[in-house]
């Protein structure tokens, strides 16, 4: 699996945060969030697609194989 944040897209609500802090940092100088290294791996898919369906400008994506759904 792979996440991203479109930085494009990304308007610093933070809400990913608050879902899944362990996947996802703040950039304050860009006011944006990223992706924490290696959060594919310690972080749950179901919390994941919590907090891809929570970003109001759905900037989180997922790229998830076929035998990780």
């Amino acid at each position: 699996m792979k996440i991203f944040v479109d930085p494009a897209r990304c308007r610093g609500h933070a809400r990913c945060l608050s879902i899944a802090p362990d996947a996802f940092e703040f950039l304050d100088l860009e006011d944006r969030s990223a992706v924490v290294d290696g959060a594919a791996d310690h972080t749950d898919l179901a919390t994941l697609r919590a907090a891809e369906m929570e970003c109001p400008e759905r900037a989180i994506i997922l790229e998830i194989s076929e035998d990780q759904t």
